[in-house]
């Protein structure tokens, strides 16, 4: 028998982070991908607190539906990205200031952060570190204003793959900065 089951009162502490995470995996792997990202590179696991969804290793937010105190916990990276509406709080251990809280309660439950959160695993791929500015594909990327890297991993490394995606040409057919 190689089914599992759980007794209603008995599930693991990480168990309704797992369950909203799933439930959004389909999108937040459709987000990842078109950002040029590899799905496959899109992991979430649990710690003893919270559960953390990363891509490549780097975090895109921690989630902590256990206990009592429910949030959503982004880097400091995505700033910009949070509405003013949204709930907000910065922590002033040294753990934690790099990164920002957004409560999760009955005026904002979990269910209303599934589009911000597909979006920010979407943009995790974008601010990924770069490790090159460009390979001899340039050109070509150029004309397509689109990385052509053929290894996705390797292209999320790529700094002009970020430029193109902003909109910035700066070779080709299509540059449009002088």
């Amino acid at each position: 028998m190689d089914e599992q089951f759980t007794f209603p009162g008995f599930e693991s502490p990480e168990y309704q982070e797992f369950l909203f995470l799933s439930s959004i995996l389909p999108e937040m792997k459709d987000s990842i991908f078109a950002q040029g990202g590899e799905i496959e590179d899109l992991k979430y696991k649990s710690t003893e607190n919270y559960t953390v969804v990363s891509f490549s290793g780097l975090t895109s937010f921690r989630l902590k539906l256990r206990g009592n105190v429910h949030y959503i916990s982004l880097p400091a990276i995505f700033d910009d990205l949070i509405p003013d509406n949204y709930p907000t709080k910065r922590m002033n251990s040294d753990s934690e200031r790099k990164y920002i809280r957004i409560s999760i309660n009955k005026y904002h439950p979990i269910e209303s952060y599934k589009e911000f959160l597909v979006c920010v695993v979407g943009e995790t791929v974008n601010r990924y570190p770069k490790e090159w500015d460009c390979c001899s594909r340039y050109q070509e990327c150029s004309d397509k204003m689109a990385c052509v890297h053929p290894n996705r991993r390797d292209a999320i490394k790529c700094g002009y793959r970020k430029i193109l995606h902003s909109g910035r040409v700066f070779y080709g057919k299509n540059r449009n900065i002088d």
